[in-house]
């Protein structure tokens, strides 16, 4: 496959439309195409055919190479045709279609390419290209493109793979969190508490492994005055990376006023200090380890009250690992830190949909986009 189909378009508005890559792709119904039965070679086959077909005609134009970053470590999880952002299925026989996606949550906003103009491409822009395969004939039967939200609408949503998650967070951002004029990157609360919580300080009333009365809790705004500016400066005297992150958290617990005696064991749960719905986390590295739960995805954190990892508050402090000196604080709502940042996961991993072979034999001879 040519190598400039691995670069980006110059925008995202550039991608040509679902609609307009059905008709190119149509030419190829009919054409033959034979099973090795070897998938790795078939998967590059058929990728190499659709390139092919693109290239034949106008392209987007690509982006320059220094004009964006890839933001998943090794490109994991990108598209292998990333200037039409395109994954590439072949669909040949049985009940139903496995669809496995690779390194990447499909339905999830997280950031896959980020372009100095500001503009992004993320999990949920991807167009998956399934091609439909004729065992009997050898031949292609039908091309159908599909997106995410339309196979979660249609036939559920994707399996969650049991990974380790990991926020990515890159020298570039360290420096301009680091060169700004209070050293803190800070994002309004979710939407969802924003019209409850108080901006006023009280001392806390209850204890901090207790549920958040919603009312009570501070907003992220009062969190950047009582917390993360004082935290500026201060020195994390612990060997270990999890000392590290428990030394942080009686810090924080001190400035918002919660009694904790010197050698009490600290909640050790999700969210560290769940009375204010707040993750404390600290990142020498390049990545943070984010545990079971992840903001990639929302799920409920206390159900009853209807609050999710989008609501939860991170607040993350970013040390100097010669000195253990906090230089910067990052403090912003779970449903923004795929905004800024790339999630990871230290393995790769898959997300699985099964979808019925029924649907792709009512599509036999055609080229469809997420069809009625």
């Amino acid at each position: 496959m040519n190598q400039a189909l691995k670069l980006p378009p110059k925008s995202v508005i550039l991608l040509t439309k679902p609609e307009e890559l059905i008709q190119k792709f149509s030419v190829l119904i009919g054409n033959e195409f034979k099973i090795t039965g070897k998938t790795r070679t078939d998967g590059s086959n058929i990728r190499k055919l659709i390139a092919s077909t693109l290239e034949k005609l106008i392209l987007p134009e690509a982006a320059e190479k220094d004009s964006f970053e890839i933001v998943p470590p090794k490109g994991k999880g990108v598209p292998k045709i990333t200037r039409e952002f395109i994954d590439t299925y072949i669909v040949t026989s049985g009940d139903s279609y496995n669809l496995q996606v690779w390194n990447r949550l499909p339905a999830s906003n997280t950031l896959l390419i980020k372009f100095d103009s500001g503009e992004s491409l993320k999990c949920t822009d991807v167009r998956f290209v399934f091609l439909r395969i004729d065992l009997t004939k050898s031949t292609i039967a039908s091309v159908v493109i599909l997106t995410t939200e339309y196979i979660e609408k249609n036939f559920g949503k994707f399996g969650k793979p049991t990974i380790k998650h990991q926020l990515l967070i890159s020298s570039k951002a360290r420096k301009s969190i680091f060169e700004s004029a209070d050293k803190v990157l800070s994002y309004p609360d979710s939407k969802k508490l924003s019209y409850n919580i108080t901006h006023h300080y009280t001392p806390p009333k209850l204890g901090m492994v207790e549920d958040p009365h919603i009312k009570e809790l501070y907003s992220i705004a009062l969190l950047k005055e009582l917390v993360a500016k004082k935290l500026i400066g201060r020195k994390l005297d612990a060997a270990a990376t999890k000392n590290r992150g428990q030394a942080l958290e009686r810090m924080v617990l001190e400035l918002l006023g919660y009694n904790i005696k010197e050698n009490e064991l600290l909640y050790g749960a999700y969210p560290d200090i769940r009375n204010q719905l707040l993750e404390v986390k600290v990142q020498d590295s390049p990545t943070v380890d984010l545990g079971r739960f992840s903001p990639e995805r929302e799920e409920f954190v206390i159900e009853e009250k209807n609050l999710t990892t989008f609501d939860v508050r991170y607040l993350i402090a970013l040390t100097n690992p010669k000195t253990e000196i906090i230089e910067g604080i990052i403090l912003t709502p779970g449903e923004r830190l795929g905004d800024i940042f790339s999630f990871v996961s230290s393995e790769s991993y898959k997300c699985q949909r099964n979808i019925p072979m029924s649907f792709f034999e009512k599509h036999y001879g055609k080229a469809v986009f997420n069809p009625a």
